[in-house]
């Protein structure tokens, strides 16, 4: 449970969140939403966000270009109630929402997954481009029923630009601190009318990192990324093809995570191995933890090993203990780190969507999707000058390396039925993932150089699922009810590699109660029953319950023991969450102003919540993936926005979510640990914001804007027992943005400050104090500053 002894209530802003409308989608099959309304398709279908029973946040194009929203953290502080969770790294990320996402170093799938023109991502492919898009959407609660499978907190829509029958396109060049400089634009090609168009964008990003690594004197988290997507947009009669093939690259580094505390009740105590050698006293301790870790034979080389080892340049005598106390005391933008560092990625995501007009409201469409995401990794599992963990070793043929190839097709019919009373979809979905990870870690260089270890393994999985909802119109006045069921079943497989160090130490023979190649089925139902009243044209009420889930499956850096992870195995059950929620949403003016709100109430109930707990198996440390019996979520939302004058919007969002785990003892390993704090879910967090624009001249408007963000505490660790350095306080931060538009030459220039006060946060971070003592925190970026010139044409 998440408890914070006095809060301020601080309402705060997503740069100009769904208060400029998005772009309605071409060739839309529903009818036109109201005059004004932003158009979503969280209901799988073209309609108004206000006539949506959905809890929907939306970001426009417009706003995620004026914003410079280039990166997963920039979407959280545009969509409040949204985290970002970083984990070793800052390249490492993932979604949450309502106390659902991923824990880090665990082998589930995320809570939250990302879609791109409808097709589901499900790899660890790293960051997302931010460029050339037709909004972001976020779902919030379980929408196991049109999104399937992981969705059990919700949904992130990417919908890429498509092309017009329209000649033209933009060019855009941003300059800023750290040496930024990014060069993006994209160009609309009508080849045959708008029976055949084509639209070519591409990106250029980099940026100096803003730590500097004292370990070598050199900078760190320097960043460069580039990206190229094509799209080509069919109309032959009544067939529509859209297809998009979009390549992303980046050669850039990991944000050094820094040491935060040493919890005290380790299984490994460092503190004492790496005690350092400044007193006779530390000296002896050190001393004598090493020969309890090395064979009686190895004893009488200790001294002369462990002195050898502090007197080398770079390993500071004063231990660990003294490494944290000038961490904190430094601050988290001057490290002290020994491991290589980089991160590269090249991911290749292609998606073809058909639509066939079947006639009498009716459309058939086929969503094909095929992704390759590759990454290599090298990064600091320790934030220390001592090789106590790194992540990856050396060069790229050493590091941890990830590729994920999937493909995935669906068919869907959607349509109307009974004179337009009934609007439904329905349509059957097939997936095909394979994810291969080779990782080469090294431990405690204090123990005679250290131990090594190569987890090598293959993840598949085959979803098969067949779904249908329906809206039903009760009456003429705007009651109606809403049914939707999924069936799904999910083949899991495990393959350990030859590569593998237990592969290897067992000689490629399995003993009992071990297998090499594994696979697992999980079939489960998930469902959605709502009732909506559009009680007028401005105001809907509805109250839905829903259900869905995340597939069990197999932990791959634990050796293949035929067992689940309470007895040490690597296998882990489903996780199930039923909610429910009631909204309502409102569109509509108050004494003459043009004002939006919507509020909604969830309660989230959560069977068999897959947790990573931490421990040693084999004498080496090991993330298993461990099920908690019970945990719930509730909470409520609420934004609005008014627009009093003509220049002037104001809005804001208030979020509070309470998570909390039940029944939440576990055997990890035959161990008992408590789970007793739900990470990535701040019990407050909320934005406010101003939007000015106002005439300079007739053909010149400028552009203000302000916003505040700000959330509550909120933890990095499950469990209150390794509380020291999981922590990441409460913290607020202020945005603004100038800018002049110039309508007759469709130029724009405008001037983003971020963080504007130069706040000091963390995003993330790995809990891993309960196995060997140090725990981890990520810092965030500090305070950019950036002019963006753009040009249409």
């Amino acid at each position: 449970m998440i408890r914070i002894a006095a809060i301020r209530v601080r309402l705060l802003v997503s740069a100009g969140i769904t208060l400029i409308s998005v772009p309605a989608f071409a060739q839309s099959v529903a009818p036109a939403p109201a005059e004004g309304d932003i158009v979503v398709t969280a209901q799988r279908r073209d309609e108004g966000l206000s006539k949506t029973p959905v809890s929907v946040a939306v970001v426009s194009a417009d706003t995620l270009a004026k914003a410079q929203v280039v990166s997963e953290q920039d979407l959280r502080l545009a969509t409040p109630g949204l985290s970002v969770r970083a984990s070793i790294n800052d390249n490492q990320l993932n979604y949450s929402l309502r106390g659902q996402s991923q824990d880090a170093n665990s082998e589930t799938r995320p809570g939250v997954l990302p879609y791109i023109n409808d097709v589901q991502i499900g790899g660890s492919g790293g960051s997302t481009a931010f460029y050339d898009l037709q909004s972001v959407q976020v779902l919030k609660g379980p929408q196991g029923t049109l999104f399937g499978r992981s969705a059990t907190g919700g949904a992130v829509l990417f919908a890429t630009a498509k092309p017009t029958g329209t000649l033209g396109g933009y060019a855009s060049m941003a300059v800023g601190n750290y040496n930024a400089l990014k060069a993006e634009g994209a160009l609309n090609m009508p080849l045959i009318g708008d029976q055949l168009m084509a639209r070519v964008a591409g990106f250029y990003q980099e940026r100096d990192g803003f730590q500097r690594n004292l370990f070598n004197n050199q900078i760190v988290g320097n960043k460069k990324r580039d990206g190229v997507r094509g799209s080509l947009t069919a109309n032959l009669g009544g067939i529509r093809n859209e297809f998009m093939i979009d390549y992303l690259h980046s050669d850039s580094q990991n944000v050094v995570p820094v040491l935060s505390g040493l919890y005290q009740g380790a299984f490994i105590p460092l503190g004492y191995l790496y005690a350092g050698t400044a007193t006779p006293l530390a000296t002896a301790t050190g001393q004598a933890t090493l020969a309890a870790f090395v064979p009686p034979q190895f004893a009488p080389a200790v001294p002369g090993f462990y002195n050898a080892y502090f007197a080398a340049p770079g390993h500071p005598v004063g231990g660990l203990a003294s490494v944290l106390a000038a961490q904190q005391a430094r601050g988290p933008f001057v490290v002290n780190s020994d491991a290589t560092n980089f991160f590269k990625q090249k991911n290749l995501i292609v998606t073809n969507t058909t639509s066939v007009d079947l006639g009498a409201e009716t459309t058939l469409k086929n969503i094909f999707g095929y992704t390759l995401l590759k990454t290599a990794n090298t990064a600091d599992g320790d934030g220390t000058p001592y090789t106590i963990a790194a992540n990856g070793v050396g060069n790229s043929t050493n590091a941890k390396r990830i590729n994920v190839r999937q493909f995935s097709d669906e068919l869907q019919l959607s349509g109307k039925a009974f004179d337009a009373a009934l609007d439904y979809v329905a349509g059957l979905y097939f997936s095909d993932e394979r994810r291969t990870n080779i990782e080469q870690s090294q431990y405690f260089d204090l123990i005679f150089g250290g131990q090594s270890q190569t987890n090598a393994f293959v993840i598949t999985n085959k979803t098969y699922a067949a779904y249908a909802q329906g809206t039903y119109k009760l009456n003429d006045a705007g009651l109606a009810t809403t049914i939707g069921l999924r069936y799904t079943t999910e083949k899991v497989g495990k393959t350990t590699l030859a590569a593998d160090s237990f592969y290897q130490a067992v000689g490629g023979v399995a003993p009992a109660g071990y297998s090499f190649a594994k696979s697992a089925t999980f079939n489960r139902l998930s469902w959605t029953f709502g009732l909506q009243d559009q009680v007028n044209s401005d105001l809907l009420l509805y109250a839905v319950t829903r259900r869905a889930y995340k597939s069990g499956g197999f932990n791959g850096t634990v050796p293949p023991k035929n067992a689940d992870g309470t007895a040490g195995g690597d296998g882990f059950r489903a996780e199930r969450v039923t909610d429910v929620e009631l909204g309502t949403k409102f569109k509509g003016s108050i004494g003459g102003m043009p004002v939006r709100t919507s509020l909604s109430l969830f309660h989230n109930w959560i069977s068999d919540s897959q947790r990573a707990a931490i421990t040693a198996i084999g004498g080496n440390p090991t993330v298993i993936t461990v099920n908690v019996p019970s945990a719930k979520t509730y909470g409520a939302e609420f934004d609005a926005q008014i627009k009093p004058a003509k220049w002037l919007s104001l809005g804001g969002t208030i979020n509070y979510t309470h998570a909390a785990f039940g029944q939440n003892t576990v055997l990890a390993n035959g161990i008992p640990q408590n789970f007793d704090m739900v990470p990535d879910t701040p019990e407050f967090s909320g934005t406010i914001y101003a939007d000015i624009n106002f005439p300079v001249s007739k053909n010149v408007n400028a552009l203000l804007h302000g916003d505040v963000y700000a959330q509550s505490l909120t933890h990095t660790s499950s469990q209150s027992a390794n509380n020291a350095g999981t922590d990441i306080g409460g913290y607020t931060l202020a945005n603004f943005r100038a800018g002049l538009e110039f309508s007759e030459v469709g130029l724009s220039i405008t001037a983003n400050l971020k963080n504007a006060f130069n706040r000091t946060y963390y995003v993330g971070g790995l809990p891993v104090g309960s196995i060997y003592q140090i725990n981890l925190l990520v810092p965030a970026e500090r305070r950019t500053v950036s002019v963006e010139a753009r040009l249409k044409f």
